[in-house]
């Protein structure tokens, strides 16, 4: 459920990403960290880089903007004030007046154990090290159409947490297939990498299904799946 309200400065955590969308006709997509705020006045943040070149964004320009706190989405419509490679390439955005908030915590997960083979099929134009989550250091990502082989650990009807050996960016697209316990295999499912936390080479991977990937009898059978959980009491 979204909800709006002003954006108060206790959510704006230097270093966190926020992600930018174009509202016009070109839907460009970038990434870009947080520096720091003056509350109602102005947002400084890193200039976005591709391929290690920063790239100066338009004054004047209206982006659809995004970023993750405390468990919560969330989004809002800022503008581009200004920009300066003067100590640092560094831009400058509006102060939304409000913000639309919704939790991502809103379904309730089922803890699971099922083992899953995902492959990337979309990375995000702009990846960088920028682009990586938590306490990420030294991302070594996997090739395109390269098969990952990991461990579904939690479930919803939103989407599944992945335990993995391999770093995924967040806004990649996966396509993975998994069989259910006692069900026919769930085939050629696209989810969107959300999160991406861990260390010491294990990785928990957070995606959202993509709704337009799932055939109707997939979609059923995950379904009956987290109906049985929720009809067995579970002892972890």
């Amino acid at each position: 459920m979204l909800e709006q309200k002003p954006l108060f400065p206790d959510v704006l955590i230097s270093g966190t990403i926020i992600r930018l969308m174009s509202l016009t006709t070109t839907k460009s997509k970038w990434s870009t960290i947080l520096i720091g705020a003056r509350q109602g006045r102005y947002l400084v943040v890193e200039m976005p880089s591709l391929s290690g070149t920063h790239i100066k964004l338009d004054e004047g320009l209206s982006w659809s903007a995004s970023f993750i706190s405390r468990g919560e989405l969330y989004s809002f419509t800022t503008e581009v004030l200004g920009a300066t490679f003067r100590p640092a390439p560094l831009m400058t955005l509006s102060y939304p007046k409000e913000v639309e908030v919704s939790s991502l915590r809103q379904l309730k997960r089922y803890p699971v154990n099922i083992p899953v083979v995902s492959k990337v099929i979309s990375w995000p134009h702009d990846l960088s090290e920028q682009a990586y989550l938590g306490d990420i250091s030294s991302p070594s990502s996997p090739l395109p159409e390269a098969l990952i082989k990991g461990l579904v650990v939690d479930i919803s009807e939103g989407g599944f947490l992945m335990a993995s050996s391999q770093v995924l960016a967040p806004e990649a697209v996966v396509e993975s297939s998994f069989h259910l316990p006692q069900e026919d295999p769930v085939n050629s499912i696209r989810a969107v990498v959300r999160t991406c936390r861990g260390k010491d080479g294990v990785y928990f991977v957070g995606l959202a299904y993509v709704p337009s990937s799932i055939l109707p009898e997939s979609l059923s059978r995950l379904n009956e799946l987290i109906a049985r959980i929720e009809n067995i009491p579970l002892r972890l």
